[in-house]
């Protein structure tokens, strides 16, 4: 496979004329990208920005959502370790650039020799004090080059810190979904439960006045128990949804209790539901603004600098130096008249035989750019299919749970009809168990729908890499 060593090379020439020393780079891809999205929802406008307003999550009006967030910026750790790595590389990016001026430096210091043939057996001293200077200059950009990596880097690194900030927004929300999504479900089972109890009692007795079989018995009674089963299961999964919210925010149980008080279900719990999505960026909008892709980007330009620096170690390197400061062959002497020294010096040095050393590093900056050129097309790629998917499910999300609420209500008054019908003589246990069973279901999964309607919602802002909307 060619490597794009030019097509890199020219866009970060380019950059280096532009750019200063906060580069950037709108890196080619070689292949057809995607322009427009398919299966857009009806209602839902493409956009080339999102109008600035506020926090994505506030979609869901949910107060307690919105603290969980604030809790999460302000504690996680996994974004506190993305911004000790921007230190680090804000650091670094210090220490590239200083490498382009002089260094100075102080020294004193006294050297003794004792060479009977030239001094007759006398002894010597020679002190000195002296500042000294020593300056690298750059005449083919190689520091330069590493300077203008390490820029790329930090912002790269920046960016890591923003894509970070965009998965934690959407963990929160979905264990938080799921979280009440759970808490829904035990209050669902306990309901079912009760309701069905209701249809053991009725069914014991008709058993003790001969009106009904043990079958009938055994069989609202079996019901019944697997009801009841689903309430441990429901309870555990709430506690681990909860467990892993507090685990993100880095907290505790007992200072969360407000927010997340233990899988105590209230009366009517509601699912978070959020508005319903109105606008989308496009494509190529997706590509400027995903956090991810322009990690990926500036790590290819610092790839494509850090070759260019490779590159001028073909090339001469001239070092100048200078000395001042003050000599003696007695300590007293220094710093009087007389004792004055300064000196100047230059080396230009020009590598011949390397033994391939110099290719060597050249091959392998050339190859960590083409990883870095195919990681950025990767990260690009990856950033529109996961968008598209994002848009299909919610679009489908979306028609599935409309579906099941209309379900929902049907099998709820079937339920209520058969109950009755029951008491009064009128229908079959057979069918009442059937409808109750039914409407049990149904309430089940019209909840996993419209809590995947609400976690779809936000996997799409979480693809589009936007905090806010």
């Amino acid at each position: 496979m060619k490597t794009p060593r030019t097509i890199v090379t020219v866009a970060v020439l380019a950059c280096s004329v532009g750019c200063g020393s906060h580069p950037t780079l709108k890196a080619p891809v070689q292949s057809p990208l995607q322009t427009q999205w398919e299966q857009v929802p009806e209602g839902v406008s493409q956009l080339d920005k999102l109008p600035a307003a506020k926090p994505w999550w506030t979609v869901f009006h949910d107060p307690v959502l919105d603290r969980l967030m604030a809790l999460g910026f302000d504690h996680n750790l996994d974004l506190q370790q993305a911004q000790a790595r921007i230190l680090q590389a804000r650091a670094q990016h210090r220490g590239a650039e200083a490498a382009l001026w002089p260094d100075i430096t102080a020294s004193a210091g006294d050297i003794y020799s004792n060479t009977p043939l030239l001094t007759a057996g006398t002894p010597t001293s020679s002190f000195t004090a002296a500042l000294n200077a020593s300056w690298t200059v750059d005449l083919f950009g190689q520091l330069r080059n590493q300077e203008r990596a390490a820029t790329a880097t930090l912002r790269a690194t920046q960016f890591d810190r923003d894509a970070t900030q965009v998965t934690l927004a959407a963990q929160i929300a979905t264990e938080y979904l799921q979280y009440r999504l759970f808490q829904l479900q035990y209050a669902i089972a306990t309901r079912s439960a009760e309701s069905q109890a209701e249809v053991v009692r009725i069914t014991r007795l008709r058993f003790e006045q001969g009106a009904a079989s043990r079958l009938d018995l055994e069989q609202v009674v079996s019901q019944l128990a697997v009801t009841r089963a689903a309430v441990p299961q429901a309870f555990e999964q709430a506690d681990a949804a909860r467990n892993t919210l507090i685990a993100l925010l880095a907290s505790t149980p007992d200072a969360l209790a407000q927010e997340l008080p233990p899988a105590i279900v209230a009366e009517s719990p509601q699912l978070p539901s959020g508005d319903p999505l109105e606008v989308l960026l496009v494509p190529a909008q997706i590509i400027e603004q995903r956090p991810d892709v322009r990690a990926a980007e500036f790590r290819l330009v610092s790839a494509a600098a850090n070759l260019k620096s490779v590159l001028a170690q073909r090339y001469p390197q001239l070092t100048l130096g200078g000395l001042f400061g003050s000599a003696g062959t007695e300590i007293g002497q220094l710093m009087t008249p007389g004792s004055a020294a300064r000196g100047f010096s230059y080396a230009l040095t020009l590598p011949l035989f390397d033994f391939g050393r110099i290719r060597a590093s050249i091959d392998a900056a050339d190859a960590q750019q083409l990883q870095a050129y195919l990681t950025y097309e990767q990260t690009v790629r990856g950033a529109l299919q996961a968008t598209q998917t994002a848009i299909v499910m919610y679009a489908q999300g979306v028609l599935r749970e409309k579906q099941m609420r209309t379900a929902l209500e049907s099998a709820r008054t079937a339920a209520r009809l058969a109950r009755r019908q029951y008491q009064a003589g009128a229908l079959a246990l057979l069918n009442v168990l059937i409808a109750e069973q039914a409407e049990y279901s149904t309430e089940l999964t019209w909840s996993d729908s419209a809590a995947a309607v609400s976690e779809r919602l936000v996997a799409l802002y979480q693809t589009m890499g936007v905090l806010a909307t």
